[in-house]
């Protein structure tokens, strides 16, 4: 396998140790055992066990069972990962900091992002006009 085509499986894939800790996160407070969720999901506890180690990936079956099971979103185990909503990560991280900002913190925030993605801006035109360049020649 190609430099290039390894970067691109390692992009999308999903963080197995992240969404282990939230499962176990969630399982917990949900007040289950492994075995007790292993039951409930017809797999066993070594199952469990190494999932939410890290261990091994878990298939999307699994996750949408424990998703239900444990009252979260698939999106809430993989958040983080390449390619997941960014929407729970605003909602469940950024808001609650925004919430607690006065309001001159506020109007800094926003000029802030106003200048973030003013640069973001800038900086795909060039890569937008460097790709044209270099399909060009």
């Amino acid at each position: 396998m190609q430099t290039q085509e390894k970067e691109q499986v390692k992009i999308r894939s999903l963080d197995s140790i992240m969404i282990g800790e939230r499962i176990r996160a969630a399982r917990k407070n949900a007040k289950l055992t492994q075995e007790h969720l292993a039951e409930l999901c017809d797999c066993t506890p070594t199952h469990i066990c190494n999932i939410e180690n890290g261990k091994i990936g878990i298939s999307l079956e699994l996750l949408f069972k424990l998703s239900k099971l444990l009252g979260k979103t698939m999106d809430y185990f993989v958040m983080d990962s390449p390619g997941a909503d960014p929407q729970i990560k605003i909602d469940e991280h950024i808001a609650p900091k925004l919430n607690q900002c006065d309001r001159n913190m506020l109007t800094m925030v926003d000029s802030f992002l106003d200048e973030l993605l003013t640069y973001r801006k800038s900086i795909d035109c060039e890569i937008n006009e460097l790709k044209k360049e270099h399909s060009e020649s």
